[in-house]
């Protein structure tokens, strides 16, 4: 088996050896979009993507 490349998952706390054609996920971001989704006072959403 070749290993093309090993990337550092700090937050997780391990390494990922990548081998072939795989590829990877990203991952998710410090702080979750339903963070930035509101309601106004004429129930209009905001926030959205």
């Amino acid at each position: 088996m070749t290993v093309r490349e090993v990337r550092l998952s700090a937050g997780a706390g391990f390494l990922v050896a990548v081998t072939g054609s795989i590829m990877t996920m990203p991952g998710l971001p410090k702080k979750p979009a339903a963070l930035s989704i509101d309601i106004d006072e004429n129930g209009r959403i905001t926030g959205l993507f």
